[in-house]
């Protein structure tokens, strides 16, 4: 090639080869643009898509902030993405615990639907919120937020939404999360009906669980609840106890404590109010029927070591053995009085049971083996699933005299097994008014958290096969105590019949 032609070549080469450099730099930055803007557009529109056809992975994503509060949207102007997963949420985890433990385990009848609208109304109303304006009401998100629905169970993505719509109309801080919760689970176990089924924390649970031991911190009173009006009544005030320090006495009527209103309350949560760290101080309000007082009796807690003995050595060879409650103590303490009651000469005994309002199974069975011969079925409990399980005494009776076993309308539940077991086989004639009726058996679950759920798992039946729940144990003898005389009027009466 001669030289002009090689300078007109590099004339017309450069100028093109520029050209495809600018050209190809613009299309690539062209093209990353628009994958940028196909990559936005189709986050933001396929949100919903994702949310219900994307498999939750074993592990929480992590390319989004979940954030504190599922529900609680970012501010406008950042229209960041905010992921609301309620597959990853410990309250829907644990309300579906509770609703598994409870519907497997719960003998009674019960409607689910009511119990789930409990649970979300207790949600809102301990938040400070209207239920009526909850009921229908659907969580307003941002467009490009994220919401992963729970498809185990359409209540639990319900609750998750409330949940969320609570967070969305309450300003920050002006409810605590942690009590809403609480008061969901009590909610939604209080929604079947059962008095006797209970959500507890993790206090409430250590709390009952010192209970049963026979020893626990508290005030020393023994209260009995009347299961139609919920009234709660003192029907024990022990001695050297704070609150006979403080002036209780025996049918005084709890209407608050701390100031709180337990006029409604189960029995199981007063008492986790009433008890607590030993030196603290609680005001309890009660009413005085006999003088038609109210009064607050600020009492302090202390630990108090339960005698649920009382016995003593009565004229004419007759012993006395008063039980206020089965406690895991009680085993020993009436085996240790009846033993002290036989070398005082006891030939005949009264075992009272008035005002006892149960307590263990194990003890009360453990109890009955004193008074019966060994091998002779004594208990039978049917649970939901069809199972019978049955208990045999086990042990030679250490008593084997004449007996009148005291009983009245307080006497329930480890009473009436007691009471069916001895005047089924004729081994005690039973005086004094028609029992509570409680022939149920509750069972406690401890839930992950720490927590507790006490459910009805089993109708109970006497010896001969008598269901006497919502009916009570008739004595053989009708008679009662004439409570405006210091005389213990069916105390004499049994005396009278054994001499």
């Amino acid at each position: 090639m001669d030289k002009e032609n090689k300078t007109g070549f590099w004339k017309t080469f450069i100028p093109v080869a520029l050209l495809v450099v600018v050209l190809s730099a613009l299309g690539i930055y062209g093209i990353s643009s628009l994958f940028r803007a196909m990559e936005k557009w189709q986050t933001t529109t396929t949100a919903a898509d994702a949310a219900l056809t994307e498999a939750p992975s074993t592990e929480p994503p992590t390319t989004m902030d979940p954030g504190p509060t599922p529900g609680v949207i970012t501010d406008e102007s950042s229209r960041e993405a905010r992921l609301v997963n309620r597959n990853y949420s410990a309250f829907l985890d644990r309300m579906g615990e509770i609703e598994e433990l409870f519907t497997e385990n719960q003998v009674l009848d019960y409607d689910l639907e009511v119990m789930h609208e409990a649970a979300m109304k207790a949600y809102v109303e301990a938040a400070g919120g209207i239920w009526d304006e909850y009921k229908n009401a659907v969580a307003e998100y941002d467009p490009a937020d994220i919401i992963i629905h729970r498809n185990d169970s359409e209540f639990l993505d319900r609750l998750g939404e409330i949940t969320e719509i609570v967070a969305m109309r309450m300003e920050e801080g002006s409810f605590d999360p942690a009590a809403c919760e609480d008061a969901a689970y009590r909610g939604f176990v209080a929604g079947s009906g059962d008095i006797y089924s209970a959500y507890l924390t993790q206090q409430e649970w250590d709390d009952m669980m010192e209970s049963s031991s026979g020893s626990y911190c508290g005030i020393g009173v023994q209260i009995s609840q009347d299961r139609d009006t919920l009234v709660s009544q003192v029907i024990t005030v022990f001695s050297s106890s704070p609150a006979l320090e403080a002036g209780m006495k025996e049918g005084d009527i709890f209407k608050a404590v701390d100031g709180m209103d337990v006029t409604q309350m189960p029995l199981d949560e007063i008492v986790t109010y009433v008890r607590g760290e030993e030196g603290t101080w609680v005001d309890i309000t009660i009413y005085r029927p006999g003088t038609g007082e109210t009064m607050t009796l600020r009492c302090e807690r202390r630990q108090v070591e339960v005698d649920t003995v009382y016995y003593e050595m009565l004229p004419d060879g007759i012993g006395y053995i008063e039980l206020t409650e089965f406690d895991d103590v009680s085993v020993s303490q009436v085996r240790d009085a009846i033993n002290s009651l036989k070398q005082q000469g006891m030939k005949k005994l009264i075992f009272d049971l008035r005002g006892n309002p149960g307590g263990l199974l194990s003890s009360v069975l453990n109890i009955a083996d004193y008074f019966i011969k060994s091998n002779l079925l004594i208990f039978r409990m049917d649970y939901l699933d069809g199972e019978v399980y049955t208990e045999k005494s086990r042990t030679k009776a250490i008593f084997d005299g004449e007996m009148i076993l005291l009983v009245d309308g307080n006497s329930a539940s480890a009473s009436e097994v007691m009471t069916g077991i001895l005047q089924d086989y004729e081994r005690a004639t039973v005086m004094g008014t028609k029992t509570y009726g409680k022939g149920i058996v509750q069972s406690f679950f401890t839930l992950e958290d720490g927590g507790g759920l006490k459910v009805t798992i089993a109708h109970y039946y006497s010896p001969l096969g008598r269901d006497f729940h919502g009916v009570g144990i008739t004595p053989d003898i009708e008679g009662e105590d004439d409570l405006l005389t210091e005389e213990d009027e069916l105390l004499n009466m049994a005396l009278d019949r054994l001499r």
